[in-house]
């Protein structure tokens, strides 16, 4: 009978794991799935997509995540390649291979959330690398895809608390 109790409560335990990863990822599956995701997105929160021109081709073109609350996660969605980068530390995504010639939607979401859910940071800033170094920063060095939530902000919709952001790139 003890031992009956312990299996019950190890197999609590690795079903709320499995409940809480995918609850993670659902929302990038929602992006990914849904093709009124981004419209429905843009309705409920009253946003407007940060809008990048770039003229001189994919080459060398990165996300740069200058910034990132410690321990949580983002992801980059790229709706157009069904493609996504999840990000854990501050860094580079390369997004030659991500992007395509024409318009390209890109969301950004936190998936993890490492201790208090209403206090988290992500910045990104869109650049051109040449052997790693940046040669040409896009949007007038501001981020394109930025999301702070502090906990002083009335909660109006759940994307204040999911940190999603939209970016148009447009590729000539």
């Amino acid at each position: 009978m003890k031992y009956t109790q312990y299996i019950f409560v190890i197999f609590l335990i690795i079903l709320s794991t499995n409940k809480i990863s995918f609850a993670r990822g659902k929302i990038v599956d929602y992006f990914l799935n849904n093709p009124n995701a981004w419209n429905d997105t843009k309705r409920i929160t009253h946003s407007t997509p940060t809008k990048v021109v770039i003229e001189d081709g994919l080459e060398g073109l990165v996300f740069n995540l200058t910034y990132l609350t410690e321990g949580d996660e983002v992801a980059l969605i790229f709706l157009e390649t069904k493609e996504v980068k999840k990000l854990k530390y501050e860094g580079f995504c390369d997004a030659g291979d991500k992007l395509l010639p024409g318009r390209n939607r890109i969301v950004s979401v936190i998936t993890k959330n490492y201790g208090k859910r209403t206090i988290f940071h992500y910045k990104f800033i869109l650049q051109r690398n040449i052997n790693d170094v940046p040669v040409k920063t896009y949007n007038d060095g501001d981020a394109v895809l930025e999301s702070k939530y502090d906990g002083s902000m009335p909660v109006e919709d759940d994307s204040n608390l999911s940190g999603i952001k939209l970016c148009e790139i447009e590729i000539r």
